[in-house]
């Protein structure tokens, strides 16, 4: 089995300490127009075809089940340790590692576009991957008690452009691109 060439790009969302997640969740309020972004982004594609979402174990179980899989995308659930394949719902796969998620998605016609949506360890192996082009980053502009956390973009990447601006909860925040040097 080759390497993909398949490139692919990466969705996620960081407090002003690069914080991700707390205890397998979102430690900050659901931001409602980040995750609006986030659905928009990894679900619009050309008729006929559908994007694929790619996300470690923890990340899928941190999805709440009546929305798994995410609908209109192929979900690829990443984990050394094989799950019971007969818990994953239709629309839902497994691989074992980046590399295996990005050749199933090759395997598959319908799929366009391929989008890392988290946890740490996979944004780890994607930010060294030269296959990864963008990240999509929601910077959170505030600090909360976070137990996990994004590996740094720099000098890998740099800042392209600020897409939107938001408040909500009183938490200000912006989702920008950020693009492979």
């Amino acid at each position: 089995m080759s390497a993909s060439p398949r490139p692919f790009d990466c969705v996620v969302a960081a407090d002003a300490a690069s914080g991700i997640g707390r205890d397998n969740d979102l430690p900050w309020p659901r931001l409602r127009e980040d995750l609006r972004f986030l659905k928009r982004l990894t679900q619009e594609a050309p008729a006929g075809r559908r994007n694929a979402v790619v996300m470690g174990r923890k990340t899928w179980e941190s999805v709440p089940s009546k929305m798994q899989p995410l609908p209109g995308r192929l979900n690829v659930v990443l984990s050394r340790h094989p799950l019971d394949v007969d818990t994953l719902p239709d629309g839902a796969i497994m691989a074992s590692s980046l590399d295996d998620a990005l050749i199933r998605c090759d395997d598959d016609p319908s799929i366009d576009r391929v989008f890392i949506i988290g946890g740490a360890e996979i944004y780890r192996l994607a930010f060294a991957d030269p296959r990864c082009r963008d990240v999509y980053l929601t910077r959170i502009a505030a600090r909360f008690d976070c137990d996990t956390f994004l590996p740094p973009l720099e000098p890998t990447f740099a800042f392209a452009e600020t897409l939107a601006r938001h408040q909500e909860h009183g938490i200000d925040y912006a989702i920008e691109r950020w693009r492979r040097v």
